[in-house]
């Protein structure tokens, strides 16, 4: 289809989704899948199947808010050897919302980012292609998910935290319901070399050793000092402080006052805003939708 005949569908089926309390965000749906409203969308959509992919591209997937700046700043740092940032930023990689022929002028190896589920990506991406997964406890995400919603202006979206967690629990969020996503990307990825699961938690508690695994993944050799120092220029306080650097490179993304990309960095944040009952429902799904599955995880 040509971007002119999926921006028909996409506008065909978008639609104004409000919480309980009337607050609303907008989305497209594409397949089923709920997409935030880019302009972008329709020609990314057309053309992601003839992505100009490279042999040693690497690709970062996960579930919105799922930690996916995070090991996309420590991959980069990995395969170039350095504890340094590079001078581009994490959205100039995202596939989601790029058009393909912009990401020709950049420097191999890419170190590409997505939130689509597998079923939108090359097969030969998916076969061939280093793939980076990052997933994260529901609960974490849900927090963080509604703090990153409600913060960005171009969402429309001011509702308070249990509208907006009844809106994830249904999956009326961009990308949809998180435990489907999990699902779909851990059927394709299981036991497949080309790929590699890390976790937020794990990352939180020795980000040194996630650091060391992911470049024994990607064959790249590196000492336990550099890993230290790749550690340490990726510690939430650092990426924290030179967001404003960062900050004039963003896709179209405005903030409300006194809200960012970075927030607390911490893995039990959600313990102060679940209450029990909401707790309990995601430990239910997670036991029926993931451990039941023996899709395995350590978050």
């Amino acid at each position: 289809m040509s971007p002119e005949e999926i921006r028909t569908e996409l506008e065909n089926n978008r639609s104004l989704v409000y919480d309980r309390d009337g607050n609303f965000t907008d989305l497209y749906y594409y397949k089923g899948i709920p997409l935030p409203v880019v302009p972008t969308i329709p020609s990314v959509i057309s053309t992601i199947q003839n992505f100009p992919l490279r042999d040693n591209d690497i690709f970062i997937c996960a579930y919105p808010t799922a930690g996916t700046h995070w090991i996309w700043e420590a991959t980069n740092m990995i395969v170039r050897g350095k504890a340094e940032r590079i001078p581009r930023v994490k959205e100039e990689y995202m596939v989601d919302f790029i058009e393909s022929e912009k990401f020709e002028s950049l420097e191999s190896p890419r170190v590409l980012n997505s939130h689509f589920y597998p079923s939108f990506l090359p097969e030969k991406l998916l076969k061939e292609n280093k793939i980076i997964f990052v997933a994260r406890n529901p609960k974490a995400v849900a927090v963080s998910y509604y703090r990153h919603t409600f913060g960005i202006t171009e969402t429309h979206y001011n509702g308070n935290f249990p509208s907006f967690f009844e809106m994830f629990m249904k999956g009326d969020v961009p990308t949809g319901d998180y435990f489907k996503y999990t699902k779909q990307w851990w059927s394709v990825i299981k036991d497949k070399p080309n790929a590699l699961i890390v976790t937020y938690e794990d990352a939180s508690e020795d980000f040194q050793k996630v650091v060391l695994t992911i470049a024994e993944f990607l064959d790249k050799k590196i000492s336990d000092q550099l890993a230290l120092e790749i550690a340490d220029m990726c510690s939430f306080d650092k990426m924290k402080k030179e967001k404003k650097v960062v900050k004039e490179g963003l896709l179209q993304i405005t903030f409300k006052e006194n809200c960012s990309f970075y927030r607390s960095g911490k893995v039990s944040t959600w313990k102060e805003w679940l209450t029990v009952d909401q707790s309990e429902r995601l430990d239910a799904r997670i036991q029926s939708e993931l451990i039941d599955q023996e899709i395995i995880l350590n978050i």
